[in-house]
């Protein structure tokens, strides 16, 4: 057998951290808009006492002698502060102030609530007395950030002041509005000039829009008391004609959502107009005019991009959008054309940092394979790897495919029903919307699609079992050829590599972190520094993880991969049965949106399940390139467990928990 040559190993890790490098100062790059923006870290206690954490986007031209206009955005649910940094870098270029924050439970934001999304349904255009009384400030910290930064930054315009978010976001800027005109009826300040929203709606009640505010005080239903607040700020929606999450009305599915009675009441909302049901609103147009006979005019502009709702804050089309809004809505200092954009390029340096941290893993890995301590682990004869037989007949043919097919059908079928089951624990009402954890798995999604995949690997399991009694054990393949024995000194040291080689890999994020102020990202697949919490929350995870993983590794090399097909062709078959089945769920879901305008699946959980695309393609890869090496299964199963389940935990959205189960 060919023995491992190292050279070649410290060539690809050489061009692993290369390709880490060029990223981390390609991005740092067109971030800082080649050092004309300043990017700066904060925290700031919210009314409660906790902490939000904050990032800011200082332009050159704001001081105290020209102060800036202002924009706080806050991302969705499950993401973070930093992927924000498009629509930051992008208005930031343009002399806007920029903060992006997490809310609570997400990021570097404090973790102390049972679900941080539960301003997100209880904000409504009813608001009572006690709006303000939430187990989080209105706005989950939006108000509190905005309210620091119209008091705290001199170099901020304060009568420009404008606030966004995706999805979660967009509800809580809604909030953070409400918010602000009530105590500006209460006799304090509106510090809110603007509103653009990104994949969310205006409020209104029971999914109607109301063209203002109902503010009762008394907290009694038409009691007579109820206050109208008008929104005298300039407002833009960014509405995807895909969006899976909203814009549904009488008109259809989102893509005719110009159509509808919620976009006719957003533009009456001006004085000067009075849409009637046949009228359409007119795509990107500025709408102008006075709103309840005020002083001064306002705009509204409806924004219809051709795109699903978790690709908003990520694409040109909505980040043009929003530029569009926001210097037709304030002064720009630096005005430059909202089709002018720079995003793609900091997303391309981005996505190859993704790249170049799993090639830093693999081939340090292989690289500690060829040391002295850990050669143990090398399968020394060619004739020590086993390679299943490919089936022989047409009936051992057609069990072989069927079998297949099963694994990858299966899981498919009860994945949404099972994350239904474990997120509905508070009430069939929240079946479809809520994630909810336990205080063993105390984040929603992770424990969704931990359990998902848990699953999957038993039906796995099963099915190996089957083909090796229905296939493998009448071609005379003995259990003993599968070389799953391990000595107790060899796991060790195969426990010892993979955190070893994890740990390099995370070293170099963290050394992106700190010295270029950058991620690996890929859309919202993010590898971030895990925190301490991260990594405890990380190793409750690791047993749901390790099923999958492991399972996959056997049922895979063990059977599947057969032999007398080329390896690439293997490897590539595997990874498509692995995805086959969220691709068909995909299809289904997005084939109806688009041809019907009708949400067939789970919104949220269908378009959540996206990151498990690279995750089931690369697990193969690495567990093949693994097994081909050591003749065993668990080097690889252990570094995809161990990989995967730290990426996941480390951004998304975390818990306090009461419930031990569901």
């Amino acid at each position: 057998m060919k023995k491992f040559n190292r050279t070649n190993y410290v060539k690809m890790l050489a061009i692993a951290l290369l390709i880490c490098f060029i990223s981390m100062v390609g991005a740092n790059l067109f971030n800082s808009d080649f050092g004309k923006i300043k990017v700066k870290d904060f925290s700031i206690e919210d009314a409660n006492g906790n902490t939000i954490a904050c990032q800011m986007y200082k332009p050159q031209n704001a001081t105290s002698e020209t102060p800036a206009p202002c924009v706080v955005t806050l991302h969705g649910s499950f993401d973070a502060k930093e992927t924000q940094d498009y629509t930051c870098l992008e208005l930031a270029k343009r002399g806007f102030v920029v903060v992006t924050m997490d809310c609570d439970g997400h990021g570097d934001s404090e973790n102390y609530k049972t679900n941080p999304m539960d301003a997100f349904f209880k904000v409504t255009a009813n608001p009572g007395s006690d709006f303000e009384q939430l187990s989080t400030s209105p706005g989950s910290g939006m108000c509190d950030v905005v309210n620091y930064i119209y008091n705290s930054f001199a170099f901020v315009d304060k009568e420009q002041i404008g606030i966004t978010g995706h999805s979660l976001g967009g509800k809580m800027a809604n909030a953070c509005l409400a918010y602000n005109k009530i105590q500006e009826e209460n006799g304090g300040v509106n510090q809110v000039s603007a509103v653009f929203l990104m994949g969310n709606q205006q409020l209104g009640v029971d999914g109607k829009w109301l063209d203002h505010l109902n503010y009762d005080p008394d907290n009694t239903p038409d009691s007579g008391d109820e206050i109208p607040l008008y929104y005298d700020v300039d407002y833009g929606v960014n509405a995807g004609k895909l969006d899976e999450n909203n814009y549904q009305t009488e008109a259809g599915g989102p893509s005719t959502f110009y159509k509808s009675e919620n976009a006719r009441t957003f533009i009456n909302e001006l004085d000067s107009y009075n849409l009637q049901d046949t009228d359409e609103v007119e795509v990107g147009k500025i709408y102008k005019g006075t709103v309840h006979n005020s002083s001064e005019e306002f705009i509204r502009v409806l924004y219809q991009p051709y795109e699903t709702h978790i690709l908003n804050h990520y694409s040109l089309a909505t980040t043009s959008n929003l530029v569009d809004f926001f210097q037709n809505a304030f002064k720009a200092p630096n005005y430059i054309d909202c089709k002018s954009l720079t995003i793609q390029y900091k997303w391309f340096f981005n996505t190859i940092g993704v790249v170049g941290f799993f090639m830093v893993v693999y081939a340090f890995g292989c690289i500690l394979l060829t040391t002295k301590y850990f050669d143990e682990l090398v399968v020394k004869e060619k004739s020590n790897i086993y390679e299943p037989p490919a089936p022989k007949g047409v009936t051992e043919t057609i069990i072989y495919w069927v079998l297949l097919l099963a694994g990858a059908v299966i899981p498919a079928m009860f994945m949404l029903k099972l994350e239904q089951w474990i997120g509905s624990r508070l009430g069939p009402d929240f079946a479809t919307r809520s994630l909810f954890g336990t205080k063993i798995w105390p984040q929603g999604l992770t424990l969704e699609q931990g359990m998902w995949t848990a699953a999957a690997g038993l039906v796995g399991l099963i099915l190996f079992v089957i083909g090796y009694y229905l296939i493998g054990k009448k071609s005379g393949v003995k259990v003993e050829q599968w070389n799953m024995k391990i000595k107790t000194k060899s796991l060790v040291k195969t426990i010892l590599l993979v955190l070893a080689s994890v740990g390099v890999g995370y070293g170099v994020v963290g050394f992106a972190k700190y010295f270029f102020g950058v991620d690996f990202r890929f859309i919202s697949y993010v590898i971030k520094v895990p925190s301490s919490d991260d990594l405890l929350v990380a190793l409750r995870f690791l047993p749901l993880f390790a099923i999958f993983f492991f399972a996959n590794a056997i049922c895979q090399n063990l059977s599947n991969m057969v032999s007398g097909r080329k390896e690439w062709l293997n490897t590539l078959l595997m990874c498509f049965v692995n995805i086959i089945g969220l691709i068909g769920i995909w299809c289904y879901q997005y084939q109806g949106l688009i041809a019907h305008g009708i949400v067939r699946l789970d919104s949220a959980r269908v378009m959540l399940t996206w990151p498990l695309f690279i995750n089931l393609c690369l697990c193969t890869i690495i567990s093949r390139r693994f097994y081909k090496k050591t003749g065993k299964v668990y080097l690889g199963a252990l570094m995809n467990t161990v990989l995967f389940t730290i990426i996941s935990c480390a951004n998304t959205m975390t818990l306090v928990c009461n419930n031990w189960w569901f």
